[in-house]
């Protein structure tokens, strides 16, 4: 008895012990029959590997792979000549999948139909995915800001995964980006040092930095005449400064400098002001736009064109791009034209 009462306790301390281990991560799948002695590809940022079909079926073994990751299937289609994509998301389970004859573009792409079974977290990732599939984000974007805020409540991978995704989406909800920063403080330290996670929490410092109802980040250029100008000694104690990014060769950002001018002369008197800043590289050039379009508010550059930090620093990639701030730098509004601007800068200054 005492002999079967010790096997029993090394069991259970056994069970134990194995319980607190993460299960390993493993994909495998069904596809036509007709790929069969094809050679198919899992790639992952920091794993590849390749199997060949077999009666239909692969299988991958990803015991190599230290974390989850956002993971790919790649087949390449002889008839087409094209590669052909699968995107999941791992977790630390079986992701089984059960391929189609047929593709579909995608993001510049072509990714094969598939249905997914056996891993929650990526059904939870690809629902919101699919959003961006179904129709344009003017019609889904109240949807996709409801998923991010559930995602961020939920505190799981598939929170994680989603965040990091779609974690641009902070600069232009006030309420989601406190709510990530809950989210990445409320999970078990084993998730905290989840890659994914890190990069979280690279981007919520990043994006949060530009989100609205925030302080935008200062800076210090030069004036076209070399005085140096710190943005947020600029704004200080005004109503509303439209901070308009702009170059002299950008026909885009003079059209709407034409409304900024009425904007300018109906509101300047009630505390509204301009900051323009140039992604000239030329000094006569950005001197001979200001003089031909009669520029009346403050201009400032570092003459680097698209080299310029102003790029990094406020995540822009086009022009104009135009954000709204406050006496104390804090962002009100972001890339507002025409009416929308004029009705925003009527609202505050009125």
């Amino acid at each position: 008895m005492k002999t079967l009462g010790l096997w029993i306790l090394i069991a259970i301390l056994g069970f134990a012990a194995c319980s607190t281990q993460e299960p390993k991560m493993s994909v495998s799948g069904e596809c036509p029959t007709a790929w069969n002695g094809e050679k198919i590809y899992f790639h992952s940022e920091d794993y590849v590997d390749s199997c060949v079909v077999k009666n239909g079926k692969f299988a991958f073994d990803l015991s190599q792979l230290a974390q989850p990751e956002e993971s790919y299937i790649v087949r390449f289609n002889e008839k087409e000549q094209r590669s052909e994509y699968v995107l999941f998301y791992l977790d630390y389970c079986n992701t089984h999948l059960k391929l189609a004859d047929e593709a579909y573009p995608a993001f510049g792409g072509y990714y094969i139909k598939c249905e997914f079974s056996g891993n929650p977290t990526n059904a939870a990732v690809l629902e919101v995915n699919n959003l961006f599939l179904e129709n344009n984000m003017e019609e889904n974007g109240t949807i996709i800001s409801r998923k991010l805020k559930e995602a961020a409540e939920r505190h799981d991978r598939s929170s994680v995964y989603i965040l990091r995704k779609y974690a641009i989406y902070m600069m232009d909800d006030e309420h989601l980006v406190p709510m990530v920063k809950s989210c990445l403080d409320s999970l078990p330290d084993n998730m905290k040092q989840w890659k994914v996670t890190q990069e979280l929490q690279q981007a919520y410092q990043e994006y949060s930095a530009l989100a609205i109802g925030y302080v935008a980040p200062d800076f210090t250029l030069n004036t076209p005449e070399g005085k140096p100008v710190s943005m947020h000694e600029y704004v200080k104690g005004k109503k509303l400064v439209l901070i308009d990014f702009w170059a002299s060769w950008c026909s885009p950002c003079r059209m709407e400098a034409k409304n900024v001018q009425a904007l300018y002369d109906a509101y300047h008197d009630k505390g509204f002001d301009v900051l323009g800043v140039s992604i000239d590289d030329n000094l006569e050039n950005w001197k001979k736009a200001i003089k031909e379009d009669r520029i009346p508010w403050g201009q400032v550059s570092d003459l680097q064109g698209w080299d310029s930090p102003m790029t990094k620093l406020y995540r822009f990639g086009g022009i104009p791009t135009l954000y709204l701030v406050d006496g104390d730098a804090r962002i009100v509004a972001k890339n507002l034209r025409g009416d929308a601007l004029r009705d925003k800068v009527a609202e505050i200054c009125k």
